[in-house]
């Protein structure tokens, strides 16, 4: 089943959510880079990122950061 959301949930509350650029992509990094970013087509390559690279992260709004802590996949914990 295809993931619906990716979410960074603080405080029992949703603080970010992982939404496209301006081109299409998800925009995942590295950990310790904000820069090469790694473009991902849907929210499946991000989790799949993200679990493959501890400590890396996602581009969320609001303010399109860097988030690699706190990031929920569908309601579940990542790290």
């Amino acid at each position: 089943m295809p993931i619906a959301k990716i979410e960074r949930i603080a405080g029992g509350s949703v603080k970010g959510l992982v939404e496209r650029d301006a081109v299409g992509n998800f925009v995942c990094h590295h950990f310790g880079s904000n820069v090469a970013p790694v473009a991902c087509v849907n929210l499946d390559e991000v989790a799949t990122f993200l679990r493959a690279h501890p400590r890396s992260g996602v581009r969320m709004n609001p303010g399109w950061v860097k988030i690699s802590r706190n990031i929920y996949v569908d309601g579940v914990l990542l790290r």
